[in-house]
């Protein structure tokens, strides 16, 4: 049975402390994929401030619509896992990216895998290793149950948590891949971002297009370059 996520009650939510938050250093790799031509081409260093999607945490207001305090981008996390591995961010951001379609395609729309390391530490909710959800009455449906739910909880955490309590954005377990991590990133981190990032390429790129055919072998989805 899927577990059901209740709408958040922001009563319950817990006083922060830093067992509750993941700061992440200027050292850590993230990244995504975006679309660089098509319909709605966007630059690498772009924050959607279109919303609410379908997306999981987008935190904007209904009705969707252009908003000019609120946005969003969302990341995989190169961190290390509970064997000291890093994390891959092309792996998060493929598997996030085209799991529903079953098919990584790399030339429709140009998409871009781009790399970077923040310019300033990032305060993050930890959603997926502390206790937070639970002391606030949710569960781990938060990152893979309902994303309308889910939803909530990112406007109602936005909302709660302001000031000098405010959080850059959400930490949370990869629903594709559980043992990686992605990130929710808020208006709040547009200055973290760099003047340049590390590697921005297209998808086909020749760097790329070994691990993006042994990963997507490896899960089962086609491919197209």
């Amino acid at each position: 049975m899927t577990e059901y996520l209740p709408p958040p009650d922001p009563s319950r939510f817990p006083r922060l402390d830093d067992d509750h938050l993941r700061e992440l250093g200027t050292g850590v790799s993230v990244g995504r994929i975006y679309f660089a031509g098509g319909r709605y081409p966007a630059p690498w260093d772009d924050f959607r401030w279109f919303g609410p999607t379908k997306s999981r945490f987008d935190h904007h207001l209904p009705p969707a619509g252009m908003h000019d305090d609120r946005a969003i981008m969302y990341l995989g996390a190169g961190l290390r896992d509970s064997r000291g591995r890093t994390m891959s961010v092309l792996e998060t951001a493929l598997v996030e990216c085209f799991r529903d379609t079953g098919t990584v395609d790399a030339r429709t729309d140009l998409p871009h895998l781009v790399l970077f390391t923040p310019v300033r530490p990032l305060r993050l909710l930890d959603l997926a290793d502390s206790e937070w959800v639970t002391a606030a009455g949710g569960n781990a449906a938060i990152s893979s149950g309902r994303r309308d739910i889910s939803r909530q909880w990112a406007t109602a955490i936005h909302a709660h948590y302001t000031g000098h309590h405010a959080v850059d954005g959400l930490i949370y377990t990869t629903s594709n891949k559980p043992a990686n991590r992605s990130i929710a990133l808020w208006e709040r981190a547009v200055d973290a971002l760099p003047a340049r990032p590390a590697f921005n390429e297209p998808l086909d790129h020749l760097a790329l297009r070994p691990a993006v055919e042994t990963f997507a072998h490896r899960i089962g989805l086609s491919l197209i370059t």
